[in-house]
């Protein structure tokens, strides 16, 4: 089965993404492989070693990360090699910056029933304000179209906008129970997880870790946030890199100026330790969603260790 990822609307990708952790890992595939899309010799080499199996059962997912200019031809020219029929044990997912990829694609044309494609694009208007609802759906349904409305008035078209003020909207939602006080919550003081982002950008060990600990005490059903927070800076910092312009990167995600040159200082002293500590991410997330038995906090806390050190 190939699981095929398009477009540049990170949220929705990242959506679709935690879905199929989940989803994957319910079926038993336990182990994940890592390649960039131009690694057509690895890639092919790890499908043919990887194929059937091993005595224990291994079943493997190969994530194939495509980051910028347009589809390889040496990635189609292997998905045509391939024999989907036969991948029993093997999950492909190909995390493409494609806006656009024709169905009628000789790899995807031949093979349409083992390829499930999901096209993550900016959404139209109507379909913003109906993903809005549907997050805010811990809110009553009264609540949760009004302040669908206000958050598509205050940033439209913007998902890291919305999904900023969601979190922060769900962590403060049981001491603010009125849809008018959580609308003003919206553009209140900066929360403890996003001073985090700040401190990690400037490499502060011993303040990101005063500031995680002091977001656990303060409330530990927030740390999907921190962990969000987390792969935003790596997520967002990586795709930077790849891109032939980091600087008009950052800035076509809407990033505000002060931040961008964060950004681009932090991506400069990280280097070759980007796609490691996305990978660590992904490890801490399996963890939170109770795929791995460990502590997801402590896990959390070393890897700002790792950021900070490296």
């Amino acid at each position: 089965m190939v699981s095929l990822i398009h477009g540049k609307e990170m949220i929705l990708k990242n959506e679709v993404k935690d879905f199929l952790t989940k989803d994957f890992a319910d079926q038993g595939y336990n182990e994940t492989i890592i390649f960039e899309a131009n690694e057509s010799d690895g890639l092919l080499s790890a499908i043919q070693n990887n194929l059937g199996g091993d005595l224990f059962g291994s079943q493997i997912i190969i994530k194939v990360v495509h980051s910028e200019g347009r589809f390889p031809k040496s990635l189609s020219e292997i998905l045509e090699k391939i024999d989907l029929h036969n991948m029993n044990n093997i999950k492909i997912v190909i995390d493409s910056v494609s806006e656009s990829i024709s169905p009628n694609t000789k790899w995807i044309k031949d093979n349409k029933e083992f390829i499930q494609i999901f096209e993550c694009t900016k959404l139209k208007p109507l379909d913003e304000k109906k993903w809005l609802r549907e997050k805010l759906s811990f809110l009553d349904k009264n609540d949760a179209d009004r302040v669908a409305k206000h958050l598509f008035e205050l940033n439209s078209s913007n998902l890291v906008a919305h999904r900023n003020d969601i979190e922060t909207l769900k962590i403060l939602h049981s001491a603010e129970k009125d849809s008018v006080s959580l609308e003003n919550s919206i553009s209140s003081s900066i929360h403890a997880p996003y001073e985090l982002e700040d401190c990690l950008l400037n490499l502060n060990e011993k303040k990101s870790i005063k500031i995680l600990r002091q977001i656990k005490q303060n409330d530990p059903n927030s740390l999907a946030l921190v962990i969000w927070v987390l792969d935003k800076l790596i997520s967002t910092s990586l795709m930077a890199k790849k891109s032939s312009s980091p600087k008009r990167y950052l800035e076509n995600t809407k990033m505000w100026n002060s931040k961008i040159s964060l950004y681009l200082s932090f991506i400069k002293k990280m280097e070759s330790n980007l796609l490691n500590l996305s990978k660590d991410i992904f490890e801490i997330e399996k963890t939170f969603k109770g795929i791995k038995r460990l502590d997801a906090w402590k896990e959390v806390e070393r890897l700002i260790i790792r950021i900070c050190t490296s």
